[in-house]
């Protein structure tokens, strides 16, 4: 598909999930191979061994099998500081750089911590010092999230799985925090990317696939049909997340010195 505008997918997992969904990408060649069928330009994987296992083993493993494949781009798993299973706060800048990461996921309800500065303050902070784009599953723990967003405004995070159900507590949010991003793969309100960019700005949209636990099909139809104008669907699709990165990657090269 020739699209006038770069396509980057900001969500996908990679590897072998314990309960695999559709088609799981076992080899970069497949993952390749589909990105080129469907005009993807570059995408970033977490991977599902890192989410289901080990952070610290699967997001080792990952950068191994995705070295040299500059299309494919590893997501750290991340942890709050007191899991020790992770390097800490003020050696994670560093470690990301060096490990050519310039973005991370975190889902507490599945790793069994919360959002809160008592538990994840540390974390937060040093990822935001570097603005590094955060990948949140938030568990529709809305108080905890505006609290996180308030306490660190200059954080850029990237939420994940919402959908039609969650625009009661999301557009507050999205009115009164500016680090506030949608990932799109699973906004499937009707109309719903054309009246957030009426609302709040193309700006605070990234366009993810969730491929391949969702069909990345669904997310290409959802952008290409949006009515978003060209300059709007060119931002959504890959211009907001090669801005994010471009602000975060700087710092993060600084830290690895």
């Amino acid at each position: 598909m020739n699209d006038r505008f770069e396509i980057l997918d900001c969500c996908a997992l990679y590897g072998r999930p314990a309960v695999p969904p559709g088609r799981p990408y076992l080899a970069p060649d497949e993952a390749l191979a589909e990105m080129d069928r469907l005009g993807i330009a570059g995408r970033w994987f977490a991977d599902y061994r890192a989410l289901e296992h080990s952070p610290a083993l699967g997001n080792r493993l990952l950068g191994e099998e995705l070295s040299g494949h500059q299309r494919l781009r590893p997501v750290w798993v991340v942890l709050p500081p007191e899991a020790r299973e992770l390097p800490p706060p003020d050696d994670l800048p560093a470690a990301l750089a060096r490990a050519g990461v310039g973005m991370v996921r975190a889902e507490p309800k599945r790793h069994g911590y919360s959002l809160g500065e008592w538990c994840s303050g540390p974390l937060w902070a040093a990822l935001e010092r570097c603005r590094v784009p955060v990948l949140l599953d938030a568990g529709a723990e809305w108080d905890a999230l505006e609290a996180m967003l308030s306490a660190h405004p200059e954080l850029p995070v990237l939420l994940t799985e919402s959908g039609y159900r969650a625009l009661r507590m999301l557009y507050p949010l999205l009115a009164r925090h500016a680090n506030l991003h949608v990932e799109t793969s699973m906004f499937l309100a009707n109309e719903g990317l054309s009246e957030l960019a009426g609302r709040f700005g193309a700006g605070r949209m990234v366009f993810g696939t969730g491929a391949p636990a969702l069909a990345p099909e669904a997310a290409l139809g959802t952008l290409r049909l949006s009515g978003l104008s060209g300059p709007d669907m060119a931002a959504v699709a890959g211009g907001n997340l090669r801005r994010l990165l471009a602000e975060s990657s700087g710092r993060l090269k600084e830290m690895a010195r």
